[in-house]
């Protein structure tokens, strides 16, 4: 908050000795904060990759392009070799679909059987993301799909079935 307090008091009791505590003063007075906004992170100047990193020729089918882009350069080793978790920011049309593919392409790699679920913001995204995905996804890898929106009552078999879900927020939190 603002003005900075000149001190915290932290004050420690034992919960097994009756008497056995402290009070520690810790000054602010040589505190420097970071920036309130700090700024994004830059993209390193790597060489576009191709697509043949993902080495396993049914991946490679589902794209009609020989690279990747600058973003998905920057985070592919991160994204298709780890299991950490990631937040991208990046603009419309910068290709974060693609590294969404990429992290479906990881799973099934590694973890066989477990289930990916995709969340859009709106119904329109989820159906423009599942007619995407059938040409693509379904019929090169033979993935099996269920989108789950308010217009489609979920059939919790299919759902059981399927590798990718592709739902909305509210829907997904109704499940």
């Amino acid at each position: 908050t603002e003005p900075h307090p000149t001190q915290y008091l932290v004050k420690v009791e034992s919960d097994r000795w009756f008497g056995a505590g402290t009070v520690c003063p810790i000054t602010f007075k040589h505190l420097i904060l970071p920036d309130r906004h700090p700024p994004h992170t830059e993209l390193t100047d790597l060489e576009p990759l191709p697509i043949t990193a993902l080495k396993d020729e049914k991946f490679e089918s589902v794209y009609n392009f020989s690279h990747f882009n600058p973003i998905q350069t920057q985070i592919f080793h991160c994204i298709y070799h780890h299991d950490t978790n990631v937040l991208i920011g990046a603009p419309t049309g910068s290709g974060k679909t693609v590294a969404a593919e990429l992290a479906i392409f990881r799973m099934l790699r590694t973890q066989p059987g477990a289930k990916a679920v995709y969340v859009a913001p709106l119904k329109a995204l989820v159906r423009e993301r599942m007619k995407d995905w059938e040409k693509r996804l379904k019929h090169k890898l033979g993935l099996k799909l269920v989108e789950l929106t308010g217009d489609i009552a979920p059939d919790m078999r299919a759902v059981a079935r399927a590798d990718v879900i592709i739902t909305t927020p509210e829907k997904w939190d109704g499940v």
